[in-house]
């Protein structure tokens, strides 16, 4: 599939932007003090949300690495949030009381898609191209499989039978329904 260096630059922009925000919704909740159950697997979560953060600012970093650094374009106004519910979703995220909804939040329901959005654009990108683009989406997909099972796994070992089940499960099923399916949510390449 070709794009115009113009729609790639979009494209960069709104990845930048998504993993910013992951960047910053991860290591503020890792880092915020709660007053939680500490026997309730808090501070695995924290850890897990501190390095998911590592990693997603990196990821934000290679995004604004790719932005179009050229006469007339100002990259940092491509930096916006892509259409659709990405950003109320994060915001959704964001406003969970617990950590460990907001690792649940991630796990299975928002990294799961951005990464099959991811995959789908690698899929289409040209090897020529879009070289550059296409290394930090290897590196995405193949990351971010990682950390979903790793917090996905995390999320089902705290996960207590009875009430907290009903309120992680319930509390993904709203992020679940919001997000839609991966095409409708994310920017990237669209299925044929």
């Amino acid at each position: 599939m070709f794009r115009t260096i113009g729609e790639l630059a979009e494209l960069c922009g709104h990845y930048c932007w998504v993993e910013r925000q992951v960047f910053e919704l991860t290591g503020s909740r890792a880092s915020r003090p709660e007053t939680g159950d500490p026997d309730a697997g808090e501070a695995e979560v924290r850890v897990v949300l501190s390095e998911m953060s590592a990693r997603h600012g990196l990821f934000a970093a290679q995004w604004h690495d790719r932005l179009p650094v050229r006469a007339g374009v100002d990259a940092e106004a491509l930096i916006v949030p892509p259409p659709g519910p990405v950003e109320e979703a994060l915001d959704l995220i964001a406003s969970a009381p617990q950590p460990a909804l907001v690792l649940g939040g991630l796990a299975t329901q928002f990294l799961p898609r951005l990464r099959e959005a991811y995959g789908r654009h690698l899929a289409q990108a040209s090897p020529v191209s879009e070289a550059p683009v296409r290394a930090v989406l290897e590196w995405a997909v193949h990351s971010l499989g990682g950390e979903i099972r790793l917090a996905g796994a995390l999320v089902q070992r705290l996960e207590p039978a009875g009430e907290g089940a009903r309120s992680l499960g319930g509390f993904g099923g709203v992020v679940q329904r919001l997000l839609g399916s991966a095409e409708d949510s994310f920017p990237g390449a669209r299925a044929s």
